[in-house]
Protein backbone atom coordinates (compact mmCIF):
# COMPACT_ATOMS: atom_id res chain seq x y z
CA UNK A 1 0.00 0.00 0.00
CA UNK A 2 1.17 3.58 -0.71
CA UNK A 3 1.33 6.22 2.03
CA UNK A 4 0.68 9.01 -0.48
CA UNK A 5 4.35 9.97 -0.76
CA UNK A 6 5.32 7.37 -3.26
CA UNK A 7 6.62 4.84 -0.73
CA UNK A 8 5.08 1.48 -0.15
CA UNK A 9 4.01 0.51 3.36
CA UNK A 10 4.47 -3.08 4.40
CA UNK A 11 1.33 -4.73 5.74
CA UNK A 12 1.18 -5.25 9.49
CA UNK A 13 2.36 -8.74 10.42
CA UNK A 14 -0.26 -11.11 11.73
CA UNK A 15 0.02 -11.36 15.52
CA UNK A 16 -1.60 -13.45 18.21
CA UNK A 17 -4.93 -11.86 19.06
CA UNK A 18 -6.06 -10.99 22.55
CA UNK A 19 -9.43 -12.72 22.66
CA UNK A 20 -9.62 -14.56 26.00
CA UNK A 21 -11.28 -13.40 29.21
CA UNK A 22 -11.28 -14.92 32.69
CA UNK A 23 -14.33 -17.12 32.04
CA UNK A 24 -12.94 -18.58 28.82
CA UNK A 25 -9.61 -19.11 30.58
CA UNK A 26 -11.32 -20.93 33.45
CA UNK A 27 -13.22 -23.07 30.93
CA UNK A 28 -9.88 -24.06 29.40
CA UNK A 29 -8.53 -24.97 32.85
CA UNK A 30 -11.56 -27.08 33.80
CA UNK A 31 -12.10 -28.58 30.37
CA UNK A 32 -8.46 -29.56 30.06
CA UNK A 33 -8.55 -31.50 33.33
CA UNK A 34 -11.87 -33.24 33.98
CA UNK A 35 -11.85 -36.54 32.14
CA UNK A 36 -12.12 -40.29 32.55
CA UNK A 37 -10.04 -40.12 35.75
CA UNK A 38 -12.84 -38.80 37.94
CA UNK A 39 -15.07 -41.64 36.72
CA UNK A 40 -12.59 -44.38 37.66
CA UNK A 41 -9.99 -43.11 40.17
CA UNK A 42 -12.38 -42.74 43.17
CA UNK A 43 -12.61 -46.53 43.47
CA UNK A 44 -8.83 -46.98 43.49
CA UNK A 45 -8.40 -44.18 46.04
CA UNK A 46 -11.08 -45.67 48.28
CA UNK A 47 -9.41 -49.08 48.05
CA UNK A 48 -6.04 -47.68 49.09
CA UNK A 49 -7.33 -45.55 51.96
CA UNK A 50 -10.24 -47.62 53.30
CA UNK A 51 -11.63 -44.68 55.27
CA UNK A 52 -14.38 -42.32 54.02
CA UNK A 53 -12.95 -39.32 55.87
CA UNK A 54 -9.45 -39.92 54.50
CA UNK A 55 -10.89 -40.28 51.00
CA UNK A 56 -12.38 -36.79 51.23
CA UNK A 57 -9.24 -35.37 52.85
CA UNK A 58 -7.05 -36.81 50.10
CA UNK A 59 -9.19 -35.28 47.35
CA UNK A 60 -9.09 -31.97 49.21
CA UNK A 61 -5.30 -32.12 49.48
CA UNK A 62 -5.04 -32.82 45.74
CA UNK A 63 -7.04 -29.69 44.99
CA UNK A 64 -5.06 -27.65 47.52
CA UNK A 65 -1.83 -28.79 45.86
CA UNK A 66 -3.12 -27.56 42.50
CA UNK A 67 -4.09 -24.20 44.06
CA UNK A 68 -0.62 -23.84 45.55
CA UNK A 69 0.84 -24.56 42.13
CA UNK A 70 -1.49 -21.99 40.58
CA UNK A 71 -0.12 -19.46 43.07
CA UNK A 72 3.26 -19.85 41.33
CA UNK A 73 1.98 -20.12 37.77
CA UNK A 74 -0.16 -16.99 38.23
CA UNK A 75 2.96 -14.95 39.04
CA UNK A 76 4.97 -16.41 36.16
CA UNK A 77 2.12 -16.09 33.67
CA UNK A 78 1.51 -12.42 34.46
CA UNK A 79 5.20 -11.49 34.80
CA UNK A 80 6.18 -13.11 31.51
CA UNK A 81 2.97 -12.98 29.43
CA UNK A 82 4.15 -14.89 26.39
CA UNK A 83 2.74 -17.88 24.56
CA UNK A 84 4.36 -21.19 25.41
CA UNK A 85 3.93 -21.51 29.17
CA UNK A 86 6.65 -23.53 30.99
CA UNK A 87 9.12 -23.22 28.10
CA UNK A 88 9.19 -19.44 28.52
CA UNK A 89 9.77 -19.55 32.28
CA UNK A 90 12.51 -22.15 32.36
CA UNK A 91 14.37 -20.62 29.43
CA UNK A 92 14.36 -17.31 31.25
CA UNK A 93 15.52 -18.89 34.49
CA UNK A 94 18.10 -21.41 33.30
CA UNK A 95 18.99 -20.67 29.68
CA UNK A 96 18.22 -21.92 26.15
CA UNK A 97 19.02 -25.60 26.67
CA UNK A 98 16.95 -25.90 29.86
CA UNK A 99 14.10 -24.16 28.06
CA UNK A 100 14.44 -26.52 25.10
CA UNK A 101 14.33 -29.58 27.37
CA UNK A 102 11.17 -28.41 29.10
CA UNK A 103 9.57 -27.40 25.79
CA UNK A 104 10.52 -30.78 24.31
CA UNK A 105 9.09 -32.64 27.31
CA UNK A 106 5.94 -30.51 27.38
CA UNK A 107 5.33 -31.10 23.67
CA UNK A 108 5.89 -34.84 24.14
CA UNK A 109 3.42 -34.91 27.02
CA UNK A 110 0.82 -33.13 24.93
CA UNK A 111 1.22 -35.20 21.77
CA UNK A 112 1.24 -38.49 23.68
CA UNK A 113 -1.78 -37.31 25.65
CA UNK A 114 -3.61 -36.32 22.47
CA UNK A 115 -2.97 -39.74 20.94
CA UNK A 116 -3.97 -41.64 24.06
CA UNK A 117 -7.11 -39.57 24.61
CA UNK A 118 -8.21 -39.90 20.99
CA UNK A 119 -7.58 -43.66 21.10
CA UNK A 120 -9.70 -44.00 24.23
CA UNK A 121 -12.53 -42.03 22.62
CA UNK A 122 -12.25 -44.37 19.63
CA UNK A 123 -12.70 -47.36 21.94
CA UNK A 124 -15.88 -45.81 23.34
CA UNK A 125 -17.35 -44.96 19.94
CA UNK A 126 -16.20 -47.81 17.68
CA UNK A 127 -18.98 -49.49 15.75
CA UNK A 128 -19.65 -51.55 12.67
CA UNK A 129 -19.15 -48.58 10.36
CA UNK A 130 -15.99 -47.01 11.80
CA UNK A 131 -13.25 -48.68 13.82
CA UNK A 132 -11.67 -47.06 16.87
CA UNK A 133 -8.50 -46.01 15.04
CA UNK A 134 -10.40 -44.23 12.27
CA UNK A 135 -12.56 -42.45 14.84
CA UNK A 136 -9.48 -41.38 16.83
CA UNK A 137 -7.66 -39.99 13.80
CA UNK A 138 -10.78 -38.32 12.44
CA UNK A 139 -11.46 -36.61 15.76
CA UNK A 140 -7.91 -35.26 16.01
CA UNK A 141 -8.16 -33.64 12.60
CA UNK A 142 -11.73 -32.42 13.23
CA UNK A 143 -10.62 -30.54 16.35
CA UNK A 144 -7.58 -29.30 14.47
CA UNK A 145 -9.90 -27.88 11.81
CA UNK A 146 -12.01 -26.09 14.45
CA UNK A 147 -8.92 -24.53 16.01
CA UNK A 148 -7.55 -23.56 12.60
CA UNK A 149 -10.10 -20.73 12.63
CA UNK A 150 -8.67 -19.07 15.72
CA UNK A 151 -8.40 -19.37 19.47
CA UNK A 152 -11.78 -17.78 20.13
CA UNK A 153 -13.58 -20.48 18.14
CA UNK A 154 -11.78 -23.25 20.00
CA UNK A 155 -12.31 -21.53 23.37
CA UNK A 156 -16.07 -21.11 22.78
CA UNK A 157 -16.34 -24.80 21.94
CA UNK A 158 -14.39 -25.55 25.10
CA UNK A 159 -16.74 -23.43 27.19
CA UNK A 160 -19.72 -25.50 26.05
CA UNK A 161 -17.89 -28.77 26.76
CA UNK A 162 -16.85 -27.52 30.21
CA UNK A 163 -20.37 -26.53 31.22
CA UNK A 164 -21.60 -29.97 30.20
CA UNK A 165 -18.88 -31.68 32.24
CA UNK A 166 -19.38 -29.67 35.40
CA UNK A 167 -23.14 -29.91 35.10
CA UNK A 168 -22.95 -33.68 34.62
CA UNK A 169 -20.79 -34.22 37.70
CA UNK A 170 -22.96 -32.04 39.92
CA UNK A 171 -26.14 -33.66 38.62
CA UNK A 172 -24.85 -37.18 39.31
CA UNK A 173 -23.63 -36.20 42.79
CA UNK A 174 -26.94 -34.64 43.77
CA UNK A 175 -28.85 -37.64 42.41
CA UNK A 176 -26.64 -39.95 44.48
CA UNK A 177 -27.49 -38.02 47.64
CA UNK A 178 -31.23 -38.26 46.95
CA UNK A 179 -31.15 -41.97 46.18
CA UNK A 180 -28.35 -43.02 48.53
CA UNK A 181 -29.71 -41.97 51.89
CA UNK A 182 -28.01 -44.20 54.45
CA UNK A 183 -27.02 -46.92 51.99
CA UNK A 184 -23.44 -45.79 51.59
CA UNK A 185 -20.56 -45.16 53.97
CA UNK A 186 -20.43 -41.37 53.74
CA UNK A 187 -19.79 -40.11 57.25
CA UNK A 188 -18.81 -43.56 58.57
CA UNK A 189 -15.90 -43.97 60.93
CA UNK A 190 -12.44 -45.34 60.10
CA UNK A 191 -12.37 -48.81 58.58
CA UNK A 192 -8.68 -49.71 59.03
CA UNK A 193 -5.33 -48.08 59.83
CA UNK A 194 -3.73 -46.21 56.95
CA UNK A 195 -0.06 -45.81 56.05
CA UNK A 196 1.65 -42.67 54.74
CA UNK A 197 2.71 -44.62 51.64
CA UNK A 198 -0.91 -45.49 50.86
CA UNK A 199 -1.98 -41.87 51.26
CA UNK A 200 0.85 -40.62 49.03
CA UNK A 201 0.04 -43.28 46.43
CA UNK A 202 -3.60 -42.21 46.40
CA UNK A 203 -2.56 -38.56 46.16
CA UNK A 204 -0.42 -39.27 43.09
CA UNK A 205 -3.48 -40.74 41.36
CA UNK A 206 -5.60 -37.75 42.35
CA UNK A 207 -3.07 -35.28 40.96
CA UNK A 208 -3.51 -37.02 37.59
CA UNK A 209 -7.22 -36.10 37.62
CA UNK A 210 -6.20 -32.45 38.12
CA UNK A 211 -3.54 -32.58 35.39
CA UNK A 212 -4.05 -29.72 32.95
CA UNK A 213 -4.98 -27.14 35.60
CA UNK A 214 -2.20 -24.83 34.36
CA UNK A 215 -3.54 -24.69 30.76
CA UNK A 216 -4.44 -20.99 30.92
CA UNK A 217 -0.82 -19.79 31.06
CA UNK A 218 -0.10 -21.12 27.57
CA UNK A 219 -2.40 -18.37 26.27
CA UNK A 220 -1.06 -15.48 28.38
CA UNK A 221 -0.21 -13.53 25.25
CA UNK A 222 -3.76 -13.90 23.94
CA UNK A 223 -5.64 -12.68 27.00
CA UNK A 224 -7.42 -9.34 26.96
CA UNK A 225 -6.21 -8.49 30.47
CA UNK A 226 -3.42 -10.87 31.41
CA UNK A 227 -2.67 -9.27 34.78
CA UNK A 228 -6.17 -9.92 36.10
CA UNK A 229 -7.49 -12.80 34.01
CA UNK A 230 -4.68 -15.36 34.31
CA UNK A 231 -4.91 -15.56 38.14
CA UNK A 232 -8.69 -15.60 37.96
CA UNK A 233 -8.77 -18.33 35.32
CA UNK A 234 -6.39 -20.51 37.33
CA UNK A 235 -8.01 -20.06 40.74
CA UNK A 236 -11.62 -20.09 39.50
CA UNK A 237 -11.03 -23.14 37.31
CA UNK A 238 -9.24 -25.18 39.98
CA UNK A 239 -11.77 -24.20 42.65
CA UNK A 240 -14.64 -25.31 40.40
CA UNK A 241 -12.90 -28.63 39.78
CA UNK A 242 -12.11 -29.11 43.44
CA UNK A 243 -15.73 -28.48 44.42
CA UNK A 244 -17.02 -30.87 41.75
CA UNK A 245 -14.54 -33.60 42.71
CA UNK A 246 -15.38 -33.37 46.42
CA UNK A 247 -19.09 -33.38 45.63
CA UNK A 248 -18.96 -36.41 43.35
CA UNK A 249 -16.85 -38.39 45.84
CA UNK A 250 -19.30 -37.56 48.62
CA UNK A 251 -22.12 -38.67 46.33
CA UNK A 252 -20.40 -41.95 45.51
CA UNK A 253 -19.83 -42.63 49.21
CA UNK A 254 -23.50 -41.87 49.84
CA UNK A 255 -24.78 -44.48 47.40
CA UNK A 256 -22.02 -47.12 47.50
CA UNK A 257 -20.39 -48.72 50.52
CA UNK A 258 -16.59 -48.74 50.70
CA UNK A 259 -16.33 -52.37 49.68
CA UNK A 260 -18.37 -51.81 46.52
CA UNK A 261 -16.60 -48.54 45.74
CA UNK A 262 -13.14 -50.08 46.19
CA UNK A 263 -13.98 -53.04 43.95
CA UNK A 264 -15.47 -50.92 41.17
CA UNK A 265 -13.43 -50.21 38.03
CA UNK A 266 -15.84 -47.44 37.06
CA UNK A 267 -17.60 -46.20 40.23
CA UNK A 268 -19.51 -43.47 38.43
CA UNK A 269 -21.11 -46.12 36.21
CA UNK A 270 -22.08 -48.30 39.17
CA UNK A 271 -23.54 -45.33 41.02
CA UNK A 272 -25.44 -44.25 37.91
CA UNK A 273 -26.89 -47.73 37.53
CA UNK A 274 -28.32 -47.54 41.05
CA UNK A 275 -29.69 -44.06 40.42
CA UNK A 276 -30.87 -44.19 36.81
CA UNK A 277 -31.22 -47.90 36.06
CA UNK A 278 -30.71 -49.11 32.49
CA UNK A 279 -30.23 -45.57 31.16
CA UNK A 280 -26.98 -45.26 33.12
CA UNK A 281 -24.75 -46.91 30.49
CA UNK A 282 -25.61 -44.34 27.84
CA UNK A 283 -25.34 -41.46 30.32
CA UNK A 284 -21.89 -42.43 31.59
CA UNK A 285 -20.63 -43.19 28.10
CA UNK A 286 -21.82 -39.77 26.88
CA UNK A 287 -20.20 -38.00 29.83
CA UNK A 288 -16.92 -39.89 29.32
CA UNK A 289 -16.77 -39.08 25.62
CA UNK A 290 -17.58 -35.38 26.08
CA UNK A 291 -15.04 -35.13 28.91
CA UNK A 292 -12.32 -36.71 26.81
CA UNK A 293 -13.15 -34.51 23.80
CA UNK A 294 -12.75 -31.48 26.07
CA UNK A 295 -9.29 -32.62 27.18
CA UNK A 296 -8.29 -33.36 23.60
CA UNK A 297 -9.50 -29.96 22.41
CA UNK A 298 -7.41 -28.10 25.01
CA UNK A 299 -4.32 -30.09 23.99
CA UNK A 300 -4.96 -29.21 20.34
CA UNK A 301 -5.26 -25.57 21.40
CA UNK A 302 -2.13 -25.13 23.51
CA UNK A 303 0.44 -27.57 22.08
CA UNK A 304 1.06 -25.48 18.92
CA UNK A 305 1.75 -22.49 21.20
CA UNK A 306 4.76 -24.34 22.66
CA UNK A 307 6.26 -24.93 19.20
CA UNK A 308 5.34 -21.36 18.20
CA UNK A 309 7.22 -19.94 21.21
CA UNK A 310 10.28 -22.12 20.62
CA UNK A 311 10.38 -21.19 16.94
CA UNK A 312 10.03 -17.48 17.68
CA UNK A 313 13.03 -17.72 20.02
CA UNK A 314 15.10 -19.35 17.28
CA UNK A 315 15.19 -22.85 18.79
CA UNK A 316 13.02 -24.45 16.09
CA UNK A 317 12.63 -23.64 12.37
CA UNK A 318 11.18 -20.18 11.74
CA UNK A 319 8.23 -21.55 9.78
CA UNK A 320 6.67 -22.90 12.98
CA UNK A 321 6.23 -19.32 14.25
CA UNK A 322 4.08 -18.31 11.27
CA UNK A 323 0.39 -17.52 11.79
CA UNK A 324 -2.53 -17.86 9.43
CA UNK A 325 -5.04 -15.05 8.93
CA UNK A 326 -7.00 -16.23 11.99
CA UNK A 327 -3.87 -15.76 14.16
CA UNK A 328 -3.50 -19.51 14.58
CA UNK A 329 0.06 -20.96 14.48
CA UNK A 330 -1.04 -23.17 11.61
CA UNK A 331 2.28 -24.89 10.71
CA UNK A 332 2.84 -25.69 14.39
CA UNK A 333 -0.71 -27.02 14.62
CA UNK A 334 -0.12 -29.39 11.71
CA UNK A 335 3.18 -30.53 13.25
CA UNK A 336 1.31 -31.49 16.42
CA UNK A 337 -1.63 -33.18 14.74
CA UNK A 338 0.33 -35.48 12.43
CA UNK A 339 2.36 -37.42 15.05
CA UNK A 340 -0.66 -37.57 17.36
CA UNK A 341 -2.75 -39.05 14.54
CA UNK A 342 -0.04 -41.59 13.69
CA UNK A 343 0.20 -42.70 17.31
CA UNK A 344 -3.58 -42.83 17.71
CA UNK A 345 -3.83 -45.05 14.64
CA UNK A 346 -1.49 -47.62 16.16
CA UNK A 347 -2.54 -49.38 19.33
CA UNK A 348 -3.85 -48.99 22.89
CA UNK A 349 -2.05 -46.42 24.97
CA UNK A 350 -2.48 -47.28 28.65
CA UNK A 351 1.20 -46.73 29.39
CA UNK A 352 1.12 -43.35 27.67
CA UNK A 353 -1.10 -41.99 30.45
CA UNK A 354 1.48 -43.07 33.01
CA UNK A 355 4.37 -41.59 31.01
CA UNK A 356 2.57 -38.27 30.71
CA UNK A 357 1.89 -38.25 34.46
CA UNK A 358 5.62 -38.63 35.18
CA UNK A 359 6.60 -35.97 32.66
CA UNK A 360 3.90 -33.63 33.95
CA UNK A 361 5.21 -33.90 37.52
CA UNK A 362 8.76 -33.36 36.26
CA UNK A 363 7.76 -30.22 34.38
CA UNK A 364 5.94 -28.76 37.38
CA UNK A 365 8.92 -29.42 39.67
CA UNK A 366 11.19 -27.65 37.17
CA UNK A 367 8.83 -24.67 36.96
CA UNK A 368 8.52 -24.35 40.73
CA UNK A 369 12.33 -24.35 40.98
CA UNK A 370 12.58 -21.75 38.19
CA UNK A 371 10.19 -19.53 40.16
CA UNK A 372 12.72 -19.27 42.99
CA UNK A 373 15.56 -18.70 40.51
CA UNK A 374 13.70 -15.83 38.83
CA UNK A 375 12.83 -14.24 42.16
CA UNK A 376 16.57 -14.16 42.89
CA UNK A 377 17.97 -13.26 39.45
CA UNK A 378 15.28 -10.77 38.37
CA UNK A 379 14.13 -9.08 41.60
CA UNK A 380 13.33 -5.75 39.92
CA UNK A 381 11.06 -7.03 37.15
CA UNK A 382 7.45 -5.89 37.49
CA UNK A 383 5.22 -8.63 38.90
CA UNK A 384 1.51 -7.76 38.44
CA UNK A 385 0.62 -10.76 40.58
CA UNK A 386 2.96 -11.85 43.36
CA UNK A 387 2.68 -15.37 44.74
CA UNK A 388 1.02 -15.30 48.14
CA UNK A 389 2.84 -16.30 51.34
CA UNK A 390 6.28 -16.25 49.73
CA UNK A 391 8.53 -18.15 50.27
CA UNK A 392 6.71 -20.72 52.42
CA UNK A 393 3.71 -21.60 50.24
CA UNK A 394 5.82 -21.97 47.05
CA UNK A 395 8.40 -23.97 48.99
CA UNK A 396 5.72 -26.34 50.31
CA UNK A 397 4.37 -27.08 46.83
CA UNK A 398 7.90 -27.59 45.47
CA UNK A 399 8.79 -30.08 48.21
CA UNK A 400 5.46 -31.91 47.95
CA UNK A 401 5.80 -32.18 44.18
CA UNK A 402 9.34 -33.51 44.50
CA UNK A 403 8.08 -36.05 47.05
CA UNK A 404 5.34 -37.18 44.66
CA UNK A 405 7.87 -37.47 41.83
CA UNK A 406 10.19 -39.63 43.94
CA UNK A 407 7.22 -41.75 45.02
CA UNK A 408 6.27 -42.25 41.37
CA UNK A 409 9.83 -43.28 40.51
CA UNK A 410 9.76 -45.92 43.23
CA UNK A 411 6.25 -47.29 42.79
CA UNK A 412 5.93 -47.23 38.97
CA UNK A 413 9.41 -47.13 37.40
CA UNK A 414 8.53 -48.34 33.88
CA UNK A 415 6.82 -45.14 32.61
CA UNK A 416 9.45 -43.08 34.43
CA UNK A 417 12.20 -44.79 32.43
CA UNK A 418 10.37 -44.13 29.17
CA UNK A 419 9.86 -40.51 30.20
CA UNK A 420 13.52 -40.12 31.15
CA UNK A 421 14.52 -41.58 27.77
CA UNK A 422 12.29 -39.03 26.00
CA UNK A 423 13.96 -36.20 27.94
CA UNK A 424 17.46 -37.57 27.22
CA UNK A 425 16.66 -37.59 23.50
CA UNK A 426 16.30 -33.81 23.64
CA UNK A 427 20.10 -33.36 23.93
CA UNK A 428 21.14 -34.65 20.46
CA UNK A 429 18.14 -32.90 18.91
CA UNK A 430 19.13 -29.62 20.56
CA UNK A 431 22.74 -29.96 19.41
CA UNK A 432 21.63 -30.69 15.85
CA UNK A 433 19.33 -27.67 15.78
CA UNK A 434 21.99 -25.44 17.35
CA UNK A 435 24.29 -26.02 14.36
CA UNK A 436 21.94 -24.06 12.15
CA UNK A 437 22.92 -20.56 11.03
CA UNK A 438 19.97 -18.90 12.71
CA UNK A 439 21.04 -17.66 16.18
CA UNK A 440 19.01 -18.10 19.32
CA UNK A 441 17.09 -14.93 20.04
CA UNK A 442 17.42 -13.47 23.53
CA UNK A 443 14.08 -12.27 24.81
Amino acid sequence: MSDGGGTMQQPEPVKLRRVLNAFLGAAIVVGGSIGIGILSIPGVVAGRLGDPLLVMVCWFVGGALALLGANIYAELGTTFPQAGGPYVYLRRAAGPFAGFVIGWADTAVSILGMAATAALIGEYLENGVAGRHKIAVGLIFALGLINWFGLKVGARAQQALTLFKLGGLVFLAVACFFVGGQKGDFGAGPVRPISIAAFVGALVLITETYAGWNSAVYFSEEDKDTDRNIPRALFWGISAMMGAYLLINAGLLAVLNLTSLSASELPAADASKLVFGDASVALVRTFAVVSLVGILNVAVMFTPRILFAMSREGVLPIRLSMLNRFSTPAPALVCCLLPAAVLAAGQSFDILFRITAFLGLTINCAIYASFFILRRTEPLVERPFRARWYPWAPLVVLLLSLGLLVSYLITDPEPCLWGAAAIALSWPVYKALSRRKRPLVAR
